[in-house]
């Protein structure tokens, strides 16, 4: 959707006619159902489609020209992909914190399929474990695994190594 197209239905919407909200679901409701799925909570959906509203109501609509150009949806296909950033790490806090980040590995997409991946993640300690975990499946930056961990960014970075190399060479067997 150009942004003449949105930028009419976010003023609408500004002025309080949700009769427009609808089309601009729509337009990014395939973006949504995405983050949706990959969040796997129940709520997820309601959340970033209440997020996008919002967002609607806060942009500044004298940024963008009423052109042909896609500035206007790139900014909020980013937005609602930071949002979904922000989610996805808040609720991967709250389950390191309440102990069901390793229950949450067993089903998770990437490890699905892979008995032997997850037989080698057995030969790492916790420490390897998490970090691995939270790097590769989660996207958490050195810097946040370290702060989670308590540990320093090299600390995490060392874990990480050797945790790799240990599957390495489970792997190759």
């Amino acid at each position: 959707m150009c942004n003449r197209e949105l930028l009419a239905i976010a003023k609408e919407i500004k002025n309080k006619d949700m009769s427009r909200f609808y089309e601009l679901y729509e337009a990014f409701a395939g973006l949504i159902h995405h983050f949706e799925i990959k969040l796997g909570y129940d709520d997820a959906g309601q959340e970033l489609t209440v997020f996008l509203l919002e967002l609607v109501y806060s942009i500044d609509t004298s940024r963008f020209l009423p052109d042909e150009s896609e500035q206007l949806n790139r900014y909020i296909v980013t937005s609602v992909r930071n949002k979904y950033i922000a989610l996805s790490k808040r609720r991967h806090r709250h389950m390191l914190e309440s102990g069901e980040l390793y229950d949450c590995v067993c089903c998770a997409e990437e490890f699905e399929g892979s008995v032997t991946l997850k037989d080698g993640m057995k030969l790492l300690n916790e420490r390897q474990k998490e970090a691995v975990i939270l790097k590769y499946i989660y996207g958490y930056s050195d810097v946040e695994i370290g702060e989670k961990l308590g540990i320093t960014r090299q600390a995490v970075n060392r874990l990480e190594k050797r945790g790799l190399s240990i599957l390495r060479e489970y792997l190759r067997g």
